[in-house]
């Protein structure tokens, strides 16, 4: 059979995201080498399957999973997508938070799982891997010199940190891990990294890789989860602390690959700090801030 084939997109590890036309079908498909990415892309298939079911307008559908000598393709059931990131960054901000709300329901989805018990012991031991890598980061960096009071709100909570909610983490969410549809649905890409732990941690890469540039946006994804009531006192306080983490640890992480990256990672850390008013008030600036206030306004005028 002969296919029609058009490059929808490529992910931060080189694999494809490509639109496919038979004679009778259309599929959407997420290829890459086999030497390098089979693993990253078999398991980004299988979130498919433990989550579509939860989410089934916000996650593809899989179908079918292949590996050749050259790549590993997955196929999916075809959405006609774009990049959501895209689309946010020509819209005005009344529309980034409205939108960000829509992304907000779709990630509460797929929180609403309930544990086994194994279940919650495996998202209990994440608290370890979240010691591991402060333990890095102490004891091999790169050590941040603003890191003081990020390191003292970490120590004065991290031993009372309870767990907002425990649940089967998506993983790696963040707006350019999200597409758009034709029709105006929002699509999560498939993840690789999902597991066990705490349901705030589905939201702190906002806070790292978005809120600085897309606030409005932000604040939608957060109102949204909470479906629009007022949100939790106890999720804020969680969220600032894993905040704090990420704003080291992560952060260190990626300032290994490259001097650019690092030069990222120290300005993204000190914007996470300054988000907090460093660490000493739980709700982040840019969620009491004029701009999200104004759009948060406009779109309840307007009944979006």
């Amino acid at each position: 059979m002969q296919l029609g084939y058009r490059s929808v997109s490529f992910d931060l590890h080189g694999n494809e995201y490509v639109a496919l036309q038979g004679a009778n079908d259309k599929f959407l498909a997420l290829q890459g080498s086999v030497r390098i990415n089979k693993s990253r892309i078999t398991r980004q298939f299988k979130s498919t399957q433990i989550f579509h079911d939860l989410a089934p307008n916000n996650i593809l559908q899989g179908i079918s999973l292949k590996s050749n000598n050259e790549y590993t393709s997955a196929v999916f059931a075809y959405q006609n997508v774009g990049e959501f990131k895209n689309f946010l960054s020509v819209i005005d901000p009344h529309l980034q938070y409205s939108n960000g709300k829509k992304l907000g329901r779709a990630i509460a989805l797929l929180h609403q799982d309930t544990l086994t018990g194994p279940q919650k012991d495996k998202a209990e031991e994440r608290r370890d891997t979240i010691h591991q890598k402060l333990t890095t980061y102490l004891t091999k960096g790169p050590r941040f010199n603003h890191e003081t009071p990020i390191l003292k709100a970490i120590i004065d909570r991290i031993d009372s940190l309870g767990d907002y909610k425990l649940t089967r983490r998506y993983g790696g969410l963040r707006l350019d891990n999200v597409f758009l549809t034709n029709t105006g649905n929002v699509i999560l890409k498939p993840s690789a990294s999902y597991g066990f732990g705490d349901a705030i941690e589905d939201l702190v890469l906002f806070e790292c890789e978005d809120a600085g540039q897309m606030p409005c946006v932000v604040a939608g994804v957060i109102d949204g989860y909470f479906g629009g009531v007022n949100v939790p006192a106890n999720f804020w306080v969680g969220f600032a602390i894993y905040s704090a983490i990420y704003s080291l640890t992560r952060c260190s992480e990626h300032a290994r690959k490259s001097k650019t990256e690092q030069e990222r990672m120290v300005a993204q850390s000190r914007r996470i700090l300054q988000d907090f008013d460093n660490f000493t008030r739980p709700i982040p600036r840019w969620y009491r801030s004029n701009i999200v206030k104004k759009a948060k306004a406009e779109v309840k005028l307007l009944g979006i």
